[in-house]
């Protein structure tokens, strides 16, 4: 996949088909559209263009409001490159480039720098200043366009869920990981680096690695325990993730820590991606550190259940 971020011009020497979009977590949603994108220019002998932008509107355009990601702008290039994107397009977005119309975005993108023979994109895109642009916007004046276009309908992403980025950050911040991974088509995770800790674990005699996270805007799930799992020397390990500030030991800074079953070598400076499966509940202030060691080991027993059931389906 070859990236560019210059707005230069690509030339066009047999056929180029085009989507338009963020893209924030590369979602079954947008899965769909990328497979019919990839598929259309093989079919033509031609090449894919992903058009995207950074960084995202939301902090461009509305700058004080808390805005995390889905993934981080790499795993986001990972996800499309394996998913057969030619050319992924980036354009810087500022406050000026916000106000180029639908119209002008056309002329000046689509057909002058890129040079594109077919726009495909989702049944809810909008583009273009004040998201004037979108597929009826395009049909009213396909007979001034010099491309074909092709709308992916929402049937055709999925009959059941409401499939958005915004919809699966909604799910992450109240919890919801599984719906959010049922959204995605993958576990959701968050990668960081193991770091030392304050021992209280090891005391409890479940002893946890401290994750100090790697990804700046990365979205953290709502606070409390998780099953989850995460790969050491490409072994899989399963086990009980924690994510908030630890109220029974009066923590005062929110982190994210993992209690790894059946495993008990140093991991300190790795770099582990946690991926979560399901919440178990919300995090809680115990009495003392006796009350907490009883509650982690019904977690455990919990956490079980679901892997037991997580591999049988698997």
């Amino acid at each position: 996949m070859k990236i560019i971020r210059d707005s230069s011009s690509v030339d066009n020497e047999k056929y180029h088909v085009c989507t338009v979009g963020y893209f924030d977590g590369v979602h079954l949603g947008h899965k769909k559209i990328i497979e019919r994108l990839v598929s259309d220019a093989k079919k033509n002998n031609g090449r894919s263009i992903l058009v995207s932008f950074w960084p995202h509107p939301r902090r461009v355009l509305h700058p004080n409001d808390h805005f995390d990601f889905i993934q981080s702008n790499n795993d986001k290039f990972k996800s499309l490159q394996k998913l057969g994107i030619d050319i992924l397009y980036i354009i810087e977005f500022t406050k000026e480039f916000s106000k180029v119309s639908a119209n002008d975005f056309i002329d000046q993108i689509l057909v002058e720098k890129l040079k594109i023979n077919k726009l495909i994109i989702g049944y809810n895109h909008h583009f273009g200043h004040k998201r004037q642009g979108n597929f009826k916007y395009l049909s009213d004046k396909i007979d001034s366009l010099s491309f074909t276009i092709e709308e992916v309908k929402k049937r055709e992403i999925s009959e059941h869920l409401k499939i958005s980025s915004s919809e699966i950050r909604d799910r992450i911040n109240t919890g919801d990981i599984m719906q959010a991974n049922q959204m995605l088509g993958y576990k959701y995770s968050i990668t960081g680096e193991v770091v030392v800790g304050d021992g209280i674990g090891k005391k409890l005699d479940f002893p946890t690695a401290n994750i100090e996270l790697r990804d700046e805007g990365k979205l953290l799930p709502l606070d409390g325990v998780y099953a989850g799992y995460t790969y050491v020397s490409d072994k899989k390990y399963f086990g009980m993730i924690n994510i908030g500030l630890r109220p029974t030991v009066n923590g005062k800074e929110r982190r994210l820590e993992i209690n790894l079953f059946n495993f008990k070598s140093e991991i300190y400076g790795e770099s582990l991606e946690i991926r979560f499966i399901k919440r178990i509940r919300e995090e809680k202030k115990f009495n003392n550190l006796k009350e907490l060691s009883e509650q982690l080991k019904l977690d455990k027993i919990e956490t079980l259940k679901i892997i037991e059931y997580e591999e049988v389906r698997n």
